[in-house]
Formats: C-alpha cells, sequence, structure tokens
C-alpha cells in the first residue's frame, strides 16, 4: 500500500472520496426499508458492497447476529484503509480518532463477562480498529472471568499506545468494594482523554480540527453524566469524581455546581445556560426525557457529534475529509443495524423510521428535527 508523504492529505483524501462515493445510496434504504420481510431485506443488503463481508459468515447462516458481525467486518475493513494511506503525523491524529473504538471495546468486554455473556458474543460485538487488534481483545475475553480479564488489562496494556492498565489498577480496590463498574468505566474515560489531550498540543488545523472532535465527545459523555446522576445525594468532592476533562467544561468546580442543582428540571436548564451552542439536542432530548430518561440525552448528543463531524470536511486537503467519512460510514452502519434488527422483529417502517440516526438528512426527505 503506498503511503502519503507526513504532511500531505491529497493522496489519501482522493482515496477516501472514493471510498465515500461508495457509500450507500438513500434509495438503497428505501429499498431495505420498504421489504416486507427480513429475508427480503437481507436480499437488498447482499446486492450492496456489504455482500463481501456477509459472505464472509456465510457457513453461521444469515441471523441478525451475523448480520451484525458483517457490520463490524465492514467498518473495521474500510477505517483499516485510512490508517494504510499515512505515515508520521497524519497517522498520529488518524490513530487519535479511532481510539474511541478502544473505550468502547474495552467496556463492552467488561460488560459483558460481568454479565456472563458467552465470550463468542462479545467477540462478535467488538470493533477493533483502534490501536488494541483482535488478537489482543481476544486473549482478553479468553481469560475466565471479569478479575482475570482486568488483570490481563493491566500487564497488556503496559505496551500499549494508551496503557488502559493504569486506570484499572487505581480504582481496581473501589470497583471491587462497590461491585459497580461504572467505577471503571469512567476511569477508562478519564484516563484515555487526559492522554489524547496530551496528544493533541498545537495550533495547525488539522490537530485543531481533531481537538473540536474530542471536545464535543467529552460534552457528550459530561451532559449525559449531569443528566444521570443529578437528584443523587452526593458530596461535591464526589461529584467531581464523575467529571471527564477535555470538554467546554474546565473547572470540575463548576460540573460539581451544576450537579448541585438538584432535580432533572433544574440541571436541564443550568445545561442550557451554560451550553447555548447545545440547545438544540438539549431540548429535543428533553422532549422525550419522561419517556427515555438520560438515553434521550445519549441520543441527542451522539446525533449532534455525528451533524458536527459531517460538517468538518471544508477543506479538501486537510483531516476534515477523513472525519466526515468515518462518521458517515458510522451513521450508514448504525442505521442498517436498526433496520435489520427491526426487521428481523417484524416491525413495521414507520416503526422502524423513527428509531434512524439523522434519517431525513441521509435521505434528503427534509431537514432533522433535533
Amino acid at each position: 500500500m503506498v503511503q502519503v508523504p507526513i504532511k500531505d492529505y491529497s493522496y489519501a483524501n482522493a482515496r477516501v472520496r472514493a471510498m465515500t462515493s461508495r457509500l450507500l445510496e438513500p434509495s438503497v434504504f428505501r429499498e431495505l426499508l420498504a421489504a416486507p420481510d427480513y429475508n427480503r431485506a437481507l436480499g437488498v443488503l447482499e446486492e450492496t458492497e456489504y455482500q463481501e463481508d456477509l459472505e464472509h459468515f456465510v457457513l453461521e447462516g444469515a441471523r441478525p447476529t451475523v448480520v451484525d458481525r458483517a457490520f463490524n467486518r465492514n467498518l473495521v475493513r474500510n477505517f483499516g484503509k485510512i490508517k494504510e494511506f499515512f505515515v508520521g503525523k497524519p497517522l498520529r491524529l488518524v490513530n487519535i480518532l479511532l481510539s474511541r473504538w478502544d473505550l468502547y471495546n474495552l467496556k463492552t468486554v467488561m460488560r459483558g463477562m460481568r454479565a456472563l455473556v458467552p465470550k463468542q458474543e462479545i467477540m462478535r460485538i467488538l470493533v477493533p480498529v483502534g490501536f488494541l487488534d483482535e488478537a489482543v481483545l481476544q486473549e482478553i475475553v479468553n481469560q475466565p472471568d471479569l478479575r482475570a480479564a482486568l488483570d490481563a488489562v493491566v500487564i497488556f496494556s503496559m505496551e500499549w499506545p494508551i496503557p488502559y492498565g493504569r486506570a484499572v489498577r487505581e480504582h481496581l480496590v473501589e470497583y471491587l468494594r462497590e461491585h459497580d463498574l461504572s467505577i471503571l468505566e469512567l476511569a477508562l474515560d478519564r484516563f484515555h482523554y487526559q492522554h489524547v489531550a496530551g496528544e493533541l498540543g498545537g495550533g495547525d488545523p488539522d490537530t485543531s480540527l481533531v481537538r473540536e472532535v474530542v471536545r464535543l465527545e467529552v460534552d457528550s459523555i459530561n451532559l449525559v453524566t449531569l443528566m444521570r446522576i443529578c437528584g443523587m445525594e452526593l458530596e461535591a468532592s464526589r461529584a467531581e469524581d464523575f467529571f471527564v476533562p477535555g470538554g467546554s467544561l474546565e473547572d470540575p468546580a463548576e460540573f460539581a455546581r451544576l450537579m448541585a442543582l438538584g432535580q432533572p428540571e433544574n440541571v436541564y436548564q443550568g445545561l442550557l445556560r451554560r451550553f447555548p451552542e447545545y440547545r438544540a439536542p438539549l431540548q429535543a432530548a428533553w422532549r422525550s426525557f419522561d419517556e427515555k430518561g438520560e438515553g434521550a440525552f445519549e441520543d441527542e448528543l451522539q446525533k449532534n457529534l455525528i451533524r458536527r463531524c459531517l460538517g468538518m470536511a471544508r477543506d479538501p486537503l486537510g483531516i476534515g475529509v477523513i472525519i466526515h467519512y468515518m462518521w458517515r460510514k458510522y451513521l450508514e452502519i448504525t442505521n442498517l443495524r436498526i433496520i435489520m434488527r427491526g426487521k428481523s422483529i417484524g416491525l413495521i417502517e414507520s416503526q422502524i423510521r423513527k428509531e434512524l440516526f439523522l434519517w431525513e438528512e441521509m435521505s434528503g426527505e427534509g431537514t432533522a428535527r433535533g
């Protein structure tokens, strides 16, 4: 594979634009939605670029879990191509963008092993596209229990670019005492974004753009956390323990003050005042709060993150083209999962459409609301 010089995005971006052109057209999604059942929808999918990935698992049948594995394989395969285009600083920035999947994978392993999910099922939903490859993740999952898996993370991560084992080791005693997995998940979030922030010094446009993506990710975590824990009786110092640095909130004491507003409606109003740029997603989430709880905020802030990243391709010779593609691809696969799962349990088209992410914007059927 040809690799581009350290400061030249032109070749790589041309390749990524070609990959973008192969993303599914809105007409394919409309055909999938209109399919009368799961098998007919699968037939539509088999006529797309996902055919290769579906065929890879042909001996396992066509169950929804197998289709999920095909989607993950496609994501890993395409994101892996992007890494092959670069060397030097551009490759480091691309790896930082993809490292969010390491965080996702480690949390998924912990949750799966805590819930005694079969090892094969845990591996099925992992996306090994960051620094941690499939072999490393398989070794962790193969441990006899969660405690052994955590010990493996501590040992293996000594050689990882982001040594997550330090966060696990520092909070392991607290986790074993409280048996609350969110203790380790928060520790991983904090460690990850502190490390990433240290890698994103400098004011060049590409580094600044990646830093903006990271800021949006951290803001989403902090805002969702505030809506999740508001109303809990916590000491101010304990509230600050839930804070993840690297976002718009620079002072953990300010996080604690927002938390101290108390009930969800008060915290929501405080967030509206403090984060005017998030007014639209916050308002959309609040409208669904009674039905979905903090999950409504997680969904709407995720949509906001996707929208913002899709708008970062303004410079044809900058990393924004790569960011745009990554989130377009992620959005495509997210909606394919929703459609195929919906078809597998017999949902009708109108029910599935309600669950799709940014469907109006993807399909050109108007402007998405919130």
